[in-house]
């Protein structure tokens, strides 16, 4: 099994440029790139450089947070996963507009085979740059020496295994026992969700509503409902959450495997799992969570 890593030994010295000067999204790119290759970590640049312009062509860069530009390629171009980063003092030109404020531009490329360790680095970069005083710092470093020391002291591992919180969704939503069946549904199909946590007023979660409740409650009633003699149909009968709902809820917590709670999906026909901290839910895991963003990595 692959050892875990420490973010601060991905980010080398001759991996991170402060005071990056770039007007255009592929020119910074390609001085970060110019570090990695002078580093011996990219077999083929050219194959690297045709990627990068297709990506300009994309309405969008990706980004990590409202300070972050994410440039990221999953190629066999990379001979390993290897990771660089150019700061500026002011928001770059060509930030998006979902990063305005964008003074970090985070590369990372990466060979086919490392998807998982791909996505925990990434999760580690969010994580770190999620927290305000640790960006701050990042962002007001002067020299490479300053922000790399900001990084080792705010170090994560990056573990070779993927788990819950690295793909878990953190936009949930939740309803309460009294609200009514209708309104549950509602707030699925909005979401497009297939089921929805129920909470008591301090956060914790006493039970799961899915289509599977909803339906087994307002399908008979449909479909066993005579007309009206002006032709319409008869209001269906709604009850409360609390009268349907999945008392019986497994729960995950953040630093549970992946690996482990797709046993679970599998063995026990599972299709989703609030995940709690301190007793209240932080996120949602589903199958669907996990396929988007597996698939989302692996092309």
């Amino acid at each position: 099994m692959a050892k875990p890593t420490a973010l601060s030994r991905l980010l080398l010295p001759d991996r991170v440029i402060v005071g990056l000067k770039a007007s255009t999204y592929s020119d910074a790119v390609a001085q970060l790139l110019d570090r990695l290759d002078a580093a011996g970590l990219i077999i083929d640049r050219t194959a690297l450089d045709e990627q990068v312009e297709a990506e300009v062509a994309r309405p969008e860069q990706p980004t990590i947070g409202a300070r972050a530009i994410l440039a990221h390629y999953r190629s066999d171009a990379a001979k390993e996963l290897a990771v660089a980063v150019g700061t500026s003092t002011k928001p770059f030109r060509f930030a998006p507009p979902s990063a305005r404020k964008a003074v970090f531009l985070i590369l990372i490329i990466a060979p086919r085979w490392a998807a998982k360790t791909y996505l925990k680095t990434l999760a580690a970069l969010s994580t770190t740059l999620a927290n305000p005083a640790v960006a701050d710092a990042l962002a007001g470093a002067e020299s490479v020496e300053e922000f790399l020391t900001v990084i080792a002291g705010a170090d994560l591992v990056v573990h070779p295994e993927l788990m819950v919180r690295d793909l878990m969704s953190r936009d949930f939503q939740t309803v309460s026992p009294d609200t009514p069946l209708s309104e549950a549904l509602r707030v699925m199909v909005r979401h497009r969700r297939r089921g929805v946590s129920v909470v008591s007023d301090n956060g914790e979660v006493l039970g799961l509503v899915t289509q599977q409740e909803i339906l087994q409650h307002f399908l008979p009633q449909v479909l066993g409902a005579a007309p009206l003699p002006d032709g319409g149909q008869a209001p269906v009968e709604d009850i409360d959450v609390r009268d349907v709902m999945q008392r019986t809820v497994m729960c995950l917590s953040e630093d549970q495997l992946i690996s482990d709670v797709l046993g679970s999906m599998l063995s026990e026909s599972v299709a989703q799992f609030p995940v709690v901290s301190g007793g209240k839910q932080v996120g949602f895991l589903s199958r669907t969570d996990i396929l988007v963003k597996l698939l989302e990595h692996s092309v």
